[in-house]
């Protein structure tokens, strides 16, 4: 997930010279971190009205918009400034965690080994069930992908995909018929600032990465977005018709706090992998 740096200074602060690679390398920019250099994917966008520096953890990019290229120069400074902060951010990360044959994949709050079909018409499914006790790690369920284990990845990251929309519209379903409320129409994404969001006209999003939490979590994300078709906002009246759906906002709140971030890492393949 991308974090802000701290609030940038005037672009004309700073006058140390950042370093600038080869013509050839396809980011164009990078700064020197101590230990290593590091590209930058810099961004020309002229609606933006000052430069904004954010780090994605997960991928270890570091991305530097800038409302002009007359500002370019300037702002490379500005993140060769931060450069102790950007390593910080890249080394806390939880790092990309891609999908691979004979790994593991958390579906539901249970842990799932993953088991290539090697067959390209096969369909990804469960093929066992875990243990109930969560500490038999030697009776973990699994997951069978469908096609072949070089497009693991992918292949399980669909299917991911395609069982939170089930779950969800279940769960949503559910929430919003105790709540008296018709929804609209269910999208997933892969949102990195929000779980989850319900729009004036009662459609839903949610994170597809949610399906990789426990299960009470993903009721509590549903009830929540759920309790916004009657009380599009967070007011004590909207808290009141959280609480009584039955869900704890402390202790999800706390999952998320300990957890969240963890779950941007699962399926996002290395800078220079690909499928």
């Amino acid at each position: 997930m991308s974090r802000p740096a701290p609030t940038p200074a005037p672009l004309n602060a700073f006058t140390p010279k950042a370093v600038k690679p080869k013509p050839h390398e396809s980011k164009g920019y990078a700064i020197d971190l101590g230990t290593r250099t590091a590209p930058v994917e810099l961004r020309v966008n002229k609606r933006a009205k000052r430069l904004i520096l954010k780090v994605d953890p997960v991928q270890g990019r570091i991305l530097l918009t800038v409302p002009s290229k007359s500002a370019i120069a300037q702002a490379m400074a500005f993140a060769q400034s931060r450069a102790g902060w950007i390593a910080q951010q890249l080394t806390a990360s939880a790092g990309a965690k891609p999908f691979m044959d004979g790994g593991t994949c958390p579906y539901r709050g249970a842990i799932y080994t993953l088991k290539s079909a090697n067959a390209p018409r096969a369909r990804t499914r469960i093929t066992k069930e875990p243990s109930q006790n969560a500490d038999d790690v030697a009776n973990q369920g699994e997951i069978t992908v469908g096609g072949e284990a070089a497009h693991l990845n992918r292949r399980l990251v669909d299917w991911l995909k395609i069982e939170a929309r089930r779950v969800f519209t279940e769960r949503s379903d559910f929430y919003a018929a105790k709540l008296q409320a018709r929804r609209g129409p269910i999208a997933i994404r892969d949102m990195r600032t929000r779980w989850g969001s319900c729009s004036r006209e009662g459609a839903l999003s949610y994170s597809w990465r949610l399906i990789l939490a426990p299960r009470w979590i993903l009721d509590y994300v549903a009830a929540h977005e759920c309790a916004h078709l009657r009380h599009l906002d967070h007011s004590p009246a909207y808290w009141r018709l959280l609480a009584s759906l039955d869900v704890d906002a402390d202790a999800a709140r706390a999952w998320f706090r300990d957890h969240g971030e963890k779950l941007y890492g699962y399926g996002v393949l290395s800078q220079d992998a690909g499928e």
